[in-house]
């Protein structure tokens, strides 16, 4: 008796393969939902990256909240409306931003896990083989945060899938609609799945481009459902521009050094083309910040896909309307290494270049992982040819499968103070939160409140939404560690700030949070040299002055500008 289905029991390793999905869901459930180890329910959970998307949602149920708010401002218009319709339409249907981007990770992973199953079927017509195929690709998304993020990127990989099973089977019908909703959410991953599609209508051996009527219909339905989708993006972009280039980032210092925030050079400190998060043609399995030898571990997870790719270019038995089968692979190669090529020559003005690649062909190598590994075990296994290296294969599939199914990753991240935040969530809707603290990452997304910047918030590709940004970073922590009262005071009239939130190691040790160095290195450096030399205004003010006493402290703005004058220095 054995727990696995037989070789050819379609239905048996698909159930398989859905109940290990609906297991990991329920792992992600309670990780999302509960304090871990046990069963309070924990509301302020949120995803690493949903911090930013998250922002400006306070305006479903008010417009009017957070009004002229730079960071409401700029991620509302980053935002695609089509995402944005689909948290308004959550919330008309009680489901608030905070809840709505915990729940959409589940669906979305059974998307993804139901077409790898279907494209990898088609790929191999083995159930087993389709099994280790899919199953490796839900190894990659459940250990891969983006599904997790609720941000636009989060439906990159799903959809991609469902193209790819439209263009496996010929399905004009399910790819167009497919491009369009692609375009409107991930415009990076729209523009590789059309390049594919017209890599579709080219035959091989004979080489021949098919010019017929379907083409033509085809390919000009599916620009113009890209098109139509992308360019309103880039429109609700121009506002916030100039955009960067690479020259332009190489002389900013949040981007010209290695584990910079957002760096766009490796670790050797010059652009690298081949392995980096930003500008980098290979998918980043290994992180390329964490060895100079991380190119080469994701380099050899791209072979079999080069191999299948160039195997099925070298048989050249692929006929325009035909079954494409493993010349996908060989499309999707060509497709993103054309766009990241672009992408590099117009940084950053068609986004960052490794988008066009790292979420492409990360989805389709694991596919082709699987496929290798699957159609080898499971040849082994009809010929009745079982030794110790089916036995190895075999159980290191099965234990590498088992333990990602079980740790699913989702870059899940708490504030460490939640009394701070519920007391920031009952200041009034007029508060303008300053201060110094990675908590301030997590303040707008769930409170509402406006706040001044967070490291969290420091992207730079928009000059208009980053320099103002930079600029309220550095006095911001001029404001704190100055021992001049008059710092604090120009701060907190400049800006409008009614409380002032800063860590209690500050108070206590003088100690500013170190991730904002790698944002604004050369005025938090210039802070940390003031602070050592002398205590700053605001820490000798602020015993009088606090709100809220906890890992954060709140500080009365108002209250600390008067004790800094002479006056009374009670807090309101």
């Amino acid at each position: 008796m054995t727990i696995l289905p037989a070789l050819d029991d379609e239905r048996g390793w698909r159930t398989l393969l859905f109940a290990a999905t609906g297991v990991t869901a329920l792992i992600y459930l309670y990780l999302v939902f509960f304090v871990p180890g046990t069963l309070t329910y924990a509301p302020l959970t949120i995803q690493d990256d949903a911090r930013q998307f998250l922002t400006w949602m306070a305006r479903l149920n008010d417009p009017d909240a957070m009004r002229g708010d730079l960071l409401a401002d700029y991620w509302q218009s980053v935002g695609p409306w089509a995402y944005r319709m689909l948290f308004a339409a959550a919330n008309m249907l009680g489901l608030e931003p905070l809840v709505f981007a915990r729940l959409l990770p589940v669906p979305l992973l059974f998307l993804s896990v139901w077409m790898a199953w279907r494209i990898a079927l088609l790929l191999t017509q083995r159930p087993l083989a389709a099994f280790a195929a899919a199953a490796l690709l839900a190894g990659f998304v459940l250990h891969e945060d983006s599904i997790y993020s609720a941000t636009p990127r989060a439906f990159s990989a799903p959809l991609l899938l469902v193209f790819l099973d439209g263009l496996l089977r010929n399905r004009g019908w399910q790819m167009i609609p497919t491009l369009f909703v692609l375009g409107l959410l991930y415009p990076t991953t729209a523009l590789v799945a059309l390049t594919m599609m017209g890599l579709s209508r080219v035959g091989w051996r004979p080489f021949r481009i098919d010019f017929g009527l379907r083409t033509w219909v085809l390919c000009g339905l599916g620009a113009a459902a890209v098109g139509a989708a992308v360019i309103p993006l880039a429109g609700a972009t121009e506002g916030w521009g100039p955009t960067l280039t690479i020259s332009d980032a190489l002389g900013m210092e949040n981007m010209n050094t290695g584990l910079a925030r957002s760096a766009v050079v490796g670790l050797s400190g010059k652009v690298d083309l081949v392995c980096q998060a930003r500008t980098g043609l290979l998918p980043e399995i290994v992180p390329c910040w964490s060895t100079r030898w991380a190119w080469l571990p994701n380099l050899l997870l791209l072979v079999p896909m080069l191999w299948l790719a160039f195997a099925a270019l070298r048989r050249g038995s692929f006929r325009v309307d035909g079954a494409p089968g493993n010349f996908i692979y060989a499309w999707v190669l060509i497709a993103g290494i054309a766009w990241w090529a672009v992408a590099v020559a117009f940084a950053f003005s068609l986004h960052l270049p490794s988008r066009y690649t790292q979420r492409t062909l990360s989805v389709l190598e694991f596919i082709a992982i699987g496929q290798v590994a699957g159609m080898w075990l499971d040849a082994r296994l009809r010929a009745g040819a079982i030794d110790a290296r089916v036995y190895a294969g075999g159980g290191l599939l099965a234990v590498f499968l088992v333990a990602s199914f079980l740790s699913p990753t989702p870059g899940l991240t708490r504030p460490a103070d939640p009394g701070a935040i519920a007391r920031i969530d009952s200041l009034p809707d007029s508060a303008v939160i300053g201060g110094v603290s990675e908590e301030l990452d997590f303040i707008p997304a769930l409170t509402g409140h406006r706040t001044l910047a967070s490291a969290e918030h420091s992207i730079p590709y928009h000059m208009g939404y980053f320099g103002p940004l930079r600029g309220r970073l550095e006095d911001a922590l001029a404001a704190v560690s100055s021992s001049n009262p008059d710092a604090l005071r120009d701060y907190v009239e400049k800006y409008g700030v009614t409380v002032i939130a800063v860590d209690r190691a500050f108070l206590t040790q003088g100690t500013l949070p170190e991730r904002w160095d790698l944002v604004v290195p050369t005025a938090f450096r210039a802070a940390q040299a003031r602070l050592a030399r002398q205590p700053s205004a605001l820490r000798r003010a602020a015993p009088g002055c606090i709100i809220h006493d906890g890992e954060l402290i709140l500080l009365d703005a108002a209250c600390l500008v008067r004790s800094l004058q002479g006056g009374s220095g009670e807090a309101g």
